[in-house]
């Protein structure tokens, strides 16, 4: 069972970190700005403008940040200002189930992807994946209302109604399981660790950017040897995005799918600007006719 989170409305608190790479002000102050005049208060992390060389700020910087947001009762959000690298370095050194004592949004995307699983597999802490300040959050993305709405736990669903282009229906049905996905690599980075998420009967949405072919179908095989694809009830493929052109994974994955599982393609979903948030950690389910993705509250 996930954890209960609070919602986060306008006059809350949004605490910002770096748990990977550096950023500069002038790449997140529009995002920030534009929060602020939604009513929001913010507050950057002591070490969030740091610039370490390939991460923002030693380890123990980063969690420092993490960890006085979390305990801050003040603060509703801990919101990672961008992906990057850098977040597995803090696995060992950190106490994940910190996370069920103290639940609040945790948004991240890309190598957040790998911290947003440990916090589910630890603690059972549910995450908001997208919305990055670099990118995601910029004034042309016509989901960034859809991403504060299920923030402020006002959004159960998920449908073509929310979105500008229909997703694509590859194999027709319906599933309930847990909601969990993100970036392929960044998955399958955990795979065999104590930070890999145990539960079974899995709704996976995926997306990657900037790997060949060969190397995502490397993590999907690895994946298959795991018996990863035994436990998926559903997948959901947002864009595998490789500098402008757009992957199609279709004949690598449907062959190493369970028969007769429900398949989606061509979710607004991965590293481009105009990409859907999504929660992660949760239990969903999925209907294709018409498409709808579903969940219970789980914001209280």
């Amino acid at each position: 069972m996930s954890l209960k989170i609070p919602p986060l409305r306008r006059g809350d608190k949004i605490g910002f970190v770096t748990p990977a790479g550096p950023v500069r002000y002038d790449q997140i102050s529009a995002a920030i700005e534009r929060l602020e005049a939604a009513g929001y208060r913010t507050e950057l992390g002591a070490n969030a403008l740091e610039n370490h060389g390939i991460v923002s700020a030693p380890a123990e910087d980063r969690i420092a940040d993490l960890m006085q947001f979390l305990h801050d009762d003040d603060v509703r959000a801990i919101w990672a200002l961008r992906g990057g690298y850098g977040t597995v370095q803090l696995f060992d050194k950190i106490d994940f189930t910190a996370f069920s004592d103290f639940p609040k949004h945790l948004i991240g995307f890309s190598d957040l992807t790998a911290f947003q699983w440990a916090a589910f597999a630890k603690a059972g802490h549910p995450s908001i994946s997208g919305l990055t300040t670099t990118l995601q959050m910029g004034s042309d993305n016509p989901y960034v209302n859809y991403g504060m709405q299920l923030l402020a736990g006002e959004i159960q669903q998920l449908d073509n109604s929310h979105l500008e282009t229909p997703v694509t229906i590859v194999e027709a049905g319906e599933a309930s399981g847990w909601l969990i996905g993100g970036t392929l690599t960044m998955i399958c980075s955990i795979c065999g660790t104590g930070f890999w998420p145990r539960k079974r009967s899995l709704i996976v949405y995926l997306e990657d950017v900037n790997e060949p072919l060969y190397r995502i179908d490397r993590c999907m095989q690895q994946l298959k040897l795991m018996g990863f694809w035994e436990k998926v009830r559903a997948v959901v493929l947002g864009q595998f995005v490789y500098g402008d052109d757009y992957f199609d994974v279709l004949p690598l994955i449907r062959p190493l799918l369970p028969p007769d599982i429900p398949l989606v393609a061509n979710l607004p979903y991965g590293h481009i600007a105009e990409s859907i948030p999504l929660p992660m950690g949760i239990r969903a389910r999925l209907q294709t006719d018409p498409f709808r993705l579903s969940w219970p509250q789980y914001i209280r």
